[in-house]
């Protein structure tokens, strides 16, 4: 690598960590508000607050990665042009695509580095902080998938609770099949094995039931057997289809579950296309706005510069919600979708690129 591809290299990374520290710490004052009006007086304190704020921070960078990217190559453009140093790099021979390589690089880097480590790091400090902000429902019940299966601890009261494990359910009508419970009580164990279960309202009915009293060490064969619960359809729908808070790598598993209780759609492929791709996208992003700010003049304000590179950020934004929205409600096949959100920017960059190159 050259020292001019090191230099533009060292130059991207410096800008984008400077504008992520700035960014992310605005919007952290901005959830603190936001944490106010949801933590209940008796946890208002500075250390709530500063520790909530702590579990919510790898999520804020996640979102935020591409907005930092559009005003880091904005900053880094701008800094270039003031110091007549893109017209020596032009004037050596680089052409915009060659100055484009070390900061895509730069870029890339920075994209898998959130992939691998941000990604996973967000999604379990998420769920630390919404089972903080919510440990009223799940001091109740806890409901979880993993393997194929649902398992849902269920709670009557401090003495009393059980775990069920369920390897069928349709949703429609709340039905299940091939169920296992293992009641756990201050005076004795049971384990329950069931080949059919029917949610309705506050109970879990049985049929054909086998009932094990484990202390007694008693079995019998039951017809009907009905269990208390604390949850509803709509707490294990919500459950489930958390699908935001399951690390990247978990993807593929999550998505073939989701599938088989029929929670699947294209919002979800979309979704998690959108993140494992996201470093290839701020690339492009990047190169959008490499395209729009490289044609400024030294003597332009700046902060036209700046306005017009958030104004192409957020129109592709827009853009990208727009087709995500159409996604769902056309039930377009997610892949497509993001290809059109993908090649769309992609060849508005290269236009401007090329434009620049020949004037």
């Amino acid at each position: 690598m050259s020292k001019i591809n090191k230099y533009l290299f060292y130059l991207t990374n410096k800008y984008l960590v400077i504008n992520f520290l700035i960014i992310s710490i605005f919007i952290i004052f901005i959830n603190i508000l936001e944490l106010s009006r949801i933590i209940s007086d008796d946890d208002r304190n500075l250390f709530n607050f500063l520790y909530f704020s702590f579990l919510k921070y790898p999520s804020i960078l996640n979102e935020i990665i591409p907005f930092v990217t559009i005003i880091s190559i904005s900053f880094l453009v701008r800094n270039l042009i003031n110091n007549n140093e893109l017209i020596s790099m032009r004037n050596l021979g680089y052409s915009i695509f060659d100055i484009f390589v070390p900061i895509s690089i730069a870029i890339f880097m920075v994209g898998l580095f959130f992939l691998f480590i941000i990604n996973p790091l967000s999604v379990f400090m998420e769920r630390s902080y919404e089972d903080k902000i919510d440990n009223k429902d799940s001091s109740l019940y806890s409901i979880k998938i993993a393997d194929n299966e649902m398992w849902i601890k269920n709670k009557i009261s401090n003495e009393k609770f059980s775990f069920i494990n369920i390897k069928n359910i349709d949703l429609r009508d709340m039905s299940t099949k091939n169920i296992k419970i293992l009641l756990i009580s201050k005076d004795s164990n049971k384990f329950i094995m069931a080949k059919d279960g029917k949610f309705k309202n506050n109970l879990f009915s049985l049929q054909n039931v086998k009932f094990y009293d484990l202390k007694k060490e008693e079995f019998k064969d039951l017809d009907n057997f009905d269990l208390i619960i604390n949850f509803s359809k709509e707490n294990i729908v919500n459950s489930i289809s958390k699908y935001k808070l399951v690390p990247f790598y978990n993807y593929l598993n999550h998505s073939k579950t989701l599938s088989k209780f029929n929670l699947y759609s294209s919002e979800i492929g979309l979704y998690y296309l959108s993140e494992i791709l996201k470093p290839l996208f701020i690339v492009i992003l990047a190169f959008v706005i490499l395209g729009f700010t490289s044609k400024f003049q030294k003597n332009e304000n700046f902060f036209k510069v700046l306005f017009i590179s958030i104004l192409i950020g957020f129109i592709i934004f827009l853009f990208k919600e727009i087709i995500a929205k159409l996604t769902i409600s056309l039930s377009l096949n997610f892949l497509i979708s993001y290809l059109i959100i993908f090649l769309i920017p992609f060849f508005i960059g290269l236009y401007q690129v090329i434009k620049i190159e020949n004037d």
